[in-house]
């Protein structure tokens, strides 16, 4: 199998495999170290209770009723390796047969019939030359007439390791299939963690990144495993699509609304001379209308997927200049427009040319709804805030988020509002990474809170 340039699967894999095979040495040399490391005693004690057990299990009778040993598999290697030692000897014996193997010293063999029948196992050490070698001596637990007696072991090292750790494999497998379980645990949430979380967050983030502007910006694929490559790669492709739609759309909106202004102005004009008031005052306020319904949509469009080139700039600064160019409307109106701000300066990094826009409509906005007499205020918070204040009829709370949309008017909205003028306003907060909320003001009306990033 093939596997794929910085894929997730291999380096987990990988990981594992080279965890398990390290556990499994770790081990081996461990027990290597342990049995190599014994006394010659130890060993030999070793050694007899292994073959010990080898003699007892294998036990039988045969067809004939005669006493026999019968060793299959790894149990016949080991008492292969006994036999060919020419020191080694055994005796199983139930009383009436006897089964033996090798030369039993006349010192060992008299110390084995004068040993009580209640002792049911027993050691002891015997000298052969010039070599010491143990004993032993074991009472059959099912049938204590059978009494089987072993000695002159001597086994090399590789011998010792082979029958001990069939001797005691059951054990030693759980402890270490244990111990490999752990292991593997460990270095897999190790693995998970580094191969498939940390690829798998960058690509989240990198995906966070992206504010939804046709600005070709997408999620990079360079470093990402090949197992996402494909998500990459369609989410990208997606991005593409959506950007191609929404300039079409953005384009179509400017080129419609350019085309419009002119010949609607030729129709202002041409209104003004219709000598009926009656006729020609509702033509004139439709004619209005529509004429703003043109421009604030082709605002909205030079908005909409625009990447603004952001400045340090002053809120202060952009409220007074806005607030300054609504003044005459406002006495016209009899109201009243207030800049309540901090002294020093509010440096915030955006575009003044969209926040002067946006500001624009929300002014304009509460001119259009505040009653006579009204105080509009604009006040700018150091916690990089615009907040507009009015009087007028307000928003109600189940309205405030679709309010936000293009072409959706309050219920409550003047027949002259064309209902995009907060949808500008979200669009260039958005634009800017901030937040617009819709809120009541205190005695009735909106209050409209606008945030952003800070920096500046």
């Amino acid at each position: 199998m093939k596997w794929p340039k910085r894929s997730i699967a291999l380096p987990v894999a990988g990981l594992l495999i080279v965890g398990m095979a390290c556990v499994m040495v770790l081990s081996t040399v461990l027990t290597l170290g342990v049995f190599l490391s014994t006394n010659v005693k130890t060993k030999q004690r070793m050694n007899a209770d292994v073959v010990g057990k080898l003699l007892q299990s294998g036990r039988a009778y045969d067809s004939n009723g005669r006493l026999v040993l019968e060793q299959k598999g790894i149990p016949a290697t080991i008492m292969g390796f006994a036999n060919a030692v020419p020191s080694f000897w055994y005796l199983v014996s139930d009383g009436s047969q006897t089964v033996s193997h090798g030369t039993i010293p006349s010192s060992v063999d008299q110390i084995i019939k004068a040993a009580p029948s209640e002792i049911f196992a027993s050691e002891f050490y015997y000298t052969a030359g010039e070599e010491r070698f143990l004993a032993l001596r074991l009472v059959d637990d099912s049938d204590p007439r059978v009494v089987i007696a072993l000695g002159g072991i001597s086994f090399s090292n590789f011998q010792t390791i082979f029958a001990t750790l069939w001797a005691v494999w059951p054990q030693g497998l759980y402890h270490l299939l244990g111990l490999v379980l752990v292991t593997t645990v460990t270095i897999a949430a190790i693995a998970i963690r580094h191969t498939i979380a940390t690829p798998v967050r960058r690509v989240v983030d990198a995906a966070a990144q992206i504010d939804g502007l046709p600005n070709g910006r997408r999620i990079p694929d360079a470093d990402t495993p090949a197992e996402l490559r494909p998500m990459v790669a369609a989410f990208n492709t997606a991005l593409t699509r959506i950007d191609a739609a929404f300039e079409a759309q953005r384009n179509f909106l400017a080129s419609a609304s350019h085309e419009l202004r002119t010949p609607l102005t030729k129709l202002r004009i041409k209104l003004d001379l219709v000598k009926d008031p009656q006729v020609r005052e509702p033509l004139i306020r439709d004619a209005t209308r529509l004429a703003s319904i043109v421009t604030t949509s082709l605002q909205l469009a030079r908005l909409s997927g625009q990447s603004f080139a952001f400045t340090s700039v002053d809120l202060t600064a952009i409220a007074r200049s806005v607030i300054t160019e609504h003044v005459p409307r406002a006495i016209k109106q009899g109201l009243e427009i207030e800049l309540r701000a901090p002294k020093a300066k509010v440096a915030i990094s955006g575009s003044e040319a969209a926040i002067r826009v946006a500001l624009d409509n929300l002014i304009a906005n509460s001119l259009r709804h505040a009653p006579s007499a009204d105080i509009i205020v604009v006040e700018v918070l150091e916690a990089h805030q615009l907040k507009v204040i009015d009087h007028g009829p307000g928003i109600p709370t189940s309205e405030r988020e679709a309010v936000l949309r293009p072409f959706v008017r309050g219920a409550s909205a003047e027949a002259e509002g064309t209902g995009m003028g907060l949808a500008i306003v979200a669009q260039v907060i958005h634009a800017h990474g901030g937040s617009v909320v819709l809120g009541e003001t205190p005695g009735g009306g909106l209050t409209v809170l606008l945030t952003f990033p800070h920096g500046g």
